[in-house]
């Protein structure tokens, strides 16, 4: 599939350019999968912001309690959404550096000039989220890679609400709304 460069885009208006049948992709969701789908259909299309639309999916789906897994790069945009999410939610929170382990403690090749570094560690900021059978989780600034790490260790699903991108003030898609930064990467209309 080419999605991306088709410019007929034709799928928009129920044209079917796979060969998969309606039963193929109804049998491709579960329950929760269908309980997500249904709850995103009622709240999309709405002028909401990312944060407000993640409270509503997480109502519509009924869920109670929410996780919120962050960088400690942006624990003070953490906290500020962690407080709109207690509104609404009982919430659990885990830092990046939970357990607070040395990157050389983890891989003793990684030289850290006496210096201690503490490594992320996703697959704990997911299992801290499990332990507290948070129905739903969202993400804060992971990392690339890490965020990848905490959604295969996750029981619940998992939402970036926000990601990283230390050059363009954590907004990836700056790199494509910029002329400029569409010329330095390269790419073309």
């Amino acid at each position: 599939m080419h999605c991306a460069l088709c410019k007929e885009k034709n799928c928009r208006s129920g044209q079917n350019c796979t060969k998969l049948t309606f039963e193929e992709v109804d049998a491709t969701y579960n329950d929760r999968d269908r309980q997500i789908m249904l709850a995103a259909a009622k709240i999309e299309g709405a002028a909401l912001s990312r944060l407000e639309e993640s409270v509503k999916l997480a109502q519509a789906m009924g869920c109670t309690t929410i996780g919120v897994a962050f960088c400690m790069g942006l624990a003070n945009e953490a906290k500020y959404i962690v407080q709109y999410f207690q509104k609404t939610f009982i919430v659990h929170s885990v830092c990046c550096k939970v357990c607070g382990i040395g990157k050389q403690q983890f891989n003793p090749e990684q030289n850290q000039g006496g210096k201690f570094d503490p490594m992320c560690n996703p697959a704990i900021q997911a299992k801290q989220l499990n332990d507290a059978d948070t129905e739903l989780n969202f993400t804060v600034g992971l990392c690339v890679g890490h965020d990848m790490i905490l959604g295969l260790h996750s029981k619940a699903p998992v939402s970036a609400l926000a990601v990283k991108d230390r050059l363009l003030a954590h907004n990836p898609l700056g790199a494509i709304y910029s002329g400029f930064s569409r010329k330095r990467l390269g790419l073309v209309d």
